[in-house]
C-alpha cells in the first residue's frame, strides 16, 4: 500500500492543528549515497561531502549549531540567525535549480530570521584547521553588505512558512511532521531542550526526507549527546575584528555517518603551512 506524502497546503493545516504525528520507521541514512547542499562557501565546499561525493551538507542529515551566549551575562541566547538563513537560502536555490519542492519550515520564534537575515548573506573572510582535538576546522564570518541573490524570482521570504509551538515537545512533533510532506526542502528550528532521543528521531525522519534539518541550541548544551550529522559552535569574534561590522567565528566539532571531510587535502594544506 502507497502511502502519499502531504502537500504544503496540508501541512500547514495539520500544523495549526498541533496534534500529535503517528510514528513512523525511515531507513538508516549514515553512510549512504545522499545529495549535499552547496553552502556557496569555497572552503566548506571544498573540505565537507557526501558519502556519494556531492560538496556541502548532507541532504538526509541534522546539522547543529551551538548559538553565541547573551551579552554581558545575561542568561539569554541567540541563535545564528544569519548562518541558518544563508544555509536554508543555499537549500531553496539548489531545490529550485533542481526543480524539487522548495519550502523552508522554520519552527519556533526564537530562529524566526529578521529582514537583513532574509535578504542579506553572509561570507567567509578567514579559514583555519583546527589540530588541538576541539575540532575540524573553523570559519571567519562576516555579513555581506549587498543584497543576497533572489530565489526562484523572490525572497527566500516567500518560500518559507513560520511555526510557534509552545513547548521542545511540540517543537519537536513539527519538525517531525513538516519532514514528512513533500514539499519540503529544509527545516529551520529552534532545539533547545532536545535529548539524544529528540535528535535521534530528526536524523531518522531527515534521511528518509532526503531534507536539510538546521538546528539552533544554546551554547550551554554542548555536553548534551546529540545525533547529529554536523555539529558546529559559533562565538562573536574579538572586538578588534569587528571594525568593519559584525564578525563570528564558526567551528565544526565533528562530522559523521554520510557528511566526511577531506582530512587527507586538510592534511597536506597544515603541512605545506609549517614547511
Amino acid at each position: 500500500m502507497s502511502h502519499a506524502r502531504p502537500s504544503i497546503d496540508r501541512l500547514a493545516r495539520t500544523l495549526r492543528e498541533v496534534a500529535p504525528a503517528a510514528e513512523g520507521s525511515a531507513a538508516e541514512a549514515f553512510g549512504r549515497p545522499s545529495r549535499a547542499v552547496p553552502s556557496g562557501w569555497e572552503t566548506i565546499d571544498g573540505e565537507l561531502h557526501a558519502a556519494g561525493g556531492a560538496t556541502g551538507l548532507v541532504r538526509g542529515g541534522v546539522h547543529e549549531w551551538l548559538g553565541v551566549d547573551g551579552a554581558d551575562g545575561e542568561a539569554e541566547w541567540t541563535p545564528p540567525l544569519f548562518l541558518l538563513a544563508h544555509v536554508a537560502r543555499q537549500a531553496v536555490l539548489d531545490a529550485v535549480e533542481r526543480g524539487a519542492p522548495s519550502t523552508v519550515i522554520w519552527v519556533g520564534r526564537r530562529v524566526w530570521p529578521y529582514p537583513r537575515a532574509l535578504t542579506g548573506g553572509v561570507e567567509v573572510v578567514e579559514t583555519r584547521s583546527v589540530d588541538d582535538g576541539d575540532g575540524e576546522l573553523q570559519l571567519g564570518l562576516a555579513l555581506r553588505e549587498a543584497p543576497g541573490e533572489s530565489v526562484d524570482g523572490g525572497a527566500l521570504f516567500s518560500h518559507s512558512l513560520f511555526v510557534e509551538p509552545p513547548d521542545a515537545g511540540l517543537r519537536l512533533w513539527a519538525i517531525d511532521a513538516a519532514l514528512r510532506c513533500e514539499g519540503v526542502t529544509a527545516v529551520v528550528a529552534d532545539g533547545s531542550g532536545f535529548g539524544m532521543a529528540a535528535t535521534r528521531r530528526l536524523q531518522l525522519a531527515a534521511a528518509a526526507a532526503d531534507a536539510l534539518v538546521l538546528i539552533g541550541r544554546p551554547p550551554s548544551e554542548i555536553g548534551e549527546v546529540s545525533a547529529a550529522t554536523t555539529r558546529w559552535t559559533v562565538a562573536r569574534a574579538p572586538d578588534e575584528d569587528t571594525a568593519r561590522g559584525p564578525r563570528w567565528w564558526t567551528t565544526l566539532l565533528r562530522a559523521k555517518g554520510a557528511q566526511q571531510i577531506r582530512r587527507r587535502a586538510m592534511r597536506r594544506e597544515r603541512q605545506r603551512g609549517v614547511g
